[in-house]
């Protein structure tokens, strides 16, 4: 049977409920208020933790910094420091991958912390940009840069792209993977090359021919084309050598 409920009642039930949806929201806030400022207050040292150690970290040229504090324990009852907030690494000071940072408030009622910050130094590096088949001739389209923790890097690796266009890959290139100096004859053995040898404000240039593969600063034995004498010559840039007079 289908039960109908008075007008009367209904609105009477209908303020009571809202009534207490009000009372049951108001003491939601009140009771989370103090664990959202808390939280504001957590965050806030974090942030003062990881400026501290940015200011502290040398980098060059190009490279990017991650400093990441690790979140604090919300059970530690930390009010908002008004007064001085001091930052500090003990010990001998340095900055390592993984830093203790010391802070301390002091006012009444002061408080003392260290914060655990995690930091990586992110290098430029070349990398193929597709993968890249052995002997390509590579040109600009083939490559990019990508920013990688220098802690995982090894090897002779590169910068900057305009230095790899006009070498050859001697291996299968992969994307993400950085492009070493190995991986590469920046002369090849066959190639023509222009031989340049080089004395103060002196310059003398002419054609050979390599005899073997090269990369950046390797010496390698070069036939002169012109006077069909092998010299041994230093890799200096794609299809150049250089001797010293």
């Amino acid at each position: 049977m289908l039960k109908i409920i008075s007008p009367h009642i209904s609105s009477g039930l209908g303020r009571h409920s809202l009534a207490s949806a009000g009372y049951l929201l108001w003491l939601l806030v009140a009771t989370l208020l103090p664990t959202l400022a808390l939280g504001a207050v957590h965050d806030d040292i974090r942030r003062y933790a990881e400026d501290h150690v940015r200011d502290l970290v040398a980098l060059q040229p190009g490279d990017r910094l991650e400093v990441n504090a690790v979140s604090i324990d919300t059970r530690l009852q930390l009010t908002e420091c008004l007064g001085k907030l001091t930052a500090d690494i003990r010990g001998d000071g340095e900055v390592r991958r993984n830093t203790h940072v010391y802070l301390q408030c002091h006012e009444q009622p002061g408080w003392e912390l260290f914060v655990p910050v995690r930091i990586k130094v992110l290098k430029p590096v070349v990398t193929a940009a597709d993968p890249v088949a052995r002997n390509t001739l590579l040109q600009a389209r083939h490559l990019t840069v990508d920013y990688q923790d220098e802690v995982l890097l090894r090897g002779d690796v590169f910068s900057d792209p305009g230095e790899l266009i006009g070498t050859r890959n001697k291996r299968d290139l992969r994307p993400g993977q950085p492009i070493r100096s190995s991986q590469l004859c920046v002369v090849c053995k066959g190639d023509k090359v222009a031989i340049v040898a080089q004395s103060g404000g002196l310059m003398l240039k002419t054609e050979g021919l390599a005899q073997e593969d090269g990369a950046f600063n390797d010496s390698i034995r070069v036939r002169n084309i012109n006077s069909g004498r092998e010299i041994t010559a230093r890799v200096t840039a794609a299809g150049q050598v250089q001797v010293r007079l």
